[in-house]
C-alpha cells in the first residue's frame, strides 16, 4: 500500500466510469448505513469506542437510525462493494 489511504488503497485508483459509479452509489443508498458498518468497526478498532456513538449521531443527522449495537455487532458486515470497486 502507497502511502495514500489507511482505510481502503482503492481510493488511490482514478474513479470508474460514471456507469459504473451510478450503480454502486444506488445500491450504496438502497442499503443506507449498512454500508458504511464494516468502516465504523474499522475505524473504532483503531481509534477506540467513540467512534461508534461519533457515527451513530452522524448517520441520525442523515436520517438513519442505528443504535451502537447495531454498529458493534461483528456480523453485521453491511455492504461488501463501494463505488470505488
Amino acid at each position: 500500500m502507497t502511502e495514500g489511504s489507511k482505510v481502503d488503497p482503492g481510493l488511490d485508483l482514478p474513479l470508474p466510469p460514471k456507469e459504473k459509479l451510478a450503480r454502486r452509489v444506488a445500491e450504496m443508498q438502497t442499503n443506507g448505513v449498512k454500508g458504511f458498518i464494516p468502516l465504523v468497526q474499522s475505524v473504532a478498532a483503531e481509534y477506540g469506542d467513540e467512534a461508534y456513538e461519533i457515527a451513530r449521531r452522524v448517520f441520525a443527522e442523515l436520517g438513519f437510525e442505528t443504535s451502537g449495537e447495531q454498529l458493534r455487532d461483528p456480523g453485521e458486515k453491511g455492504v461488501t462493494t463501494y463505488p470505488w470497486r
